[in-house]
């Protein structure tokens, strides 16, 4: 009897999981492993013990803002943008105060008039750009340190690769996005912040590989990465590109 009644609660689950996905519009940011991969992001972030208390915030690629909290943990402002005004809408129906604007970064020409800010936050939208560099280069013109979480292409060249992704909400915008190198990466977090690093550590998630000499084992790999205008005292942060990184 015992083993009918988990096989019933086992079915039941999955039908239910089965009827969330086909009516939840926001599906693609609460499924299981979406939310995995944000704790580990953000548990990773707070070890790393960046000076970004009190600042003021840029959020890029918001989503439904299931990231935001972090930083009004910490007393930041935080202005949360996306390209969909429905994802913006989402995030004003959960958080009424939150304070939030359109942004497209494939067209960032009005990226000045959002103010200027202590930091960008982009983690989990630099891949989902066809043009990830126009973005880069807006974002360094308005904040003086960036917190970066992407998709990698494996390799030592300066590249950017162009990928096809699909309608979900959680995709590019524009249908096509990019897998950078970590050389390509670092190189631009110097051009238009001054200085780049990539962390030491990686989140606890099997997307964040411990090993590079090795071939990818899943169809993303990823990587932590932070840009500023002034050097950073950081043991946790290096300027080379590391072969191997050290689990969090």
């Amino acid at each position: 009897m015992t083993s009918i009644a988990n096989y019933n609660a086992s079915m039941l689950t999955r039908i239910n999981e089965a009827i969330f996905r086909r009516t939840h519009r926001y599906w693609p940011f609460l499924e299981p492993n979406a939310l995995a991969i944000n704790a580990a992001r953000m548990n990773h972030l707070a070890s790393l013990h960046l000076p970004i208390e009190g600042k003021s915030v840029l959020e890029v690629g918001a989503g439904i803002g299931l990231l935001t909290g972090f930083f009004e943990e910490r007393g930041c402002k935080v202005l949360s943008t996306d390209a969909r005004p429905d994802l913006l809408a989402e995030i004003k129906r959960r958080h009424p105060a939150r304070k939030v604007a359109t942004l497209d970064l494939e067209q960032p020409d009005g990226i000045g008039a959002l103010g200027k800010f202590d930091v960008a936050f982009c983690y989990g939208t630099l891949y989902h750009l066809a043009a990830p560099e126009l973005a880069l280069e807006a974002l360094g013109s308005v904040s003086d340190m960036i917190l970066l979480e992407t998709s990698l292409s494996s390799g030592d060249v300066d590249a950017a690769p162009t990928v096809e992704e699909s309608a979900a909400a959680n995709q590019a915008y524009s249908n096509r996005g990019s897998r950078p190198t970590r050389v390509w990466v670092l190189g631009r977090l110097r051009k238009y912040w001054g200085y780049g690093y990539i962390s030491i550590t990686q989140p606890s998630h099997p997307d964040f590989p411990i090993d590079w000499t090795v071939p990818a084992a899943r169809p993303n790999q990823r990587a932590i990465f932070v840009g500023s205008t002034m050097a950073l005292a950081n043991p946790l942060l290096t300027s080379d590109i590391p072969d191997r990184h050290r689990p969090a």
